[in-house]
């Protein structure tokens, strides 16, 4: 499997940041692949793009639970 081009998924990412009147769900979806991005920075050596990842996950899934409905 080739390795991810981290710099180039970093752009995508950027390009894809959602809006701010966007849905959480569509938040949440974008912190879940900023974590993933982050992830493969991290496998690269980064210390901190590791906890970042953990950070964007963790948003993620506050989001998901505030969108939630009930």
């Amino acid at each position: 499997m080739d390795r991810p081009n981290t710099v180039s998924e970093l752009g995508a990412l950027q390009l894809a940041r959602p809006a701010l009147d966007a849905p959480k769900s569509v938040v949440a979806a974008w912190y879940t692949r900023k974590a993933v991005v982050l992830e493969h920075l991290a496998a690269e050596g980064s210390t901190a793009a590791r906890e970042q990842a953990r950070a964007a996950r963790l948003r993620a899934r506050r989001l998901v639970v505030a969108a939630w409905p009930g």
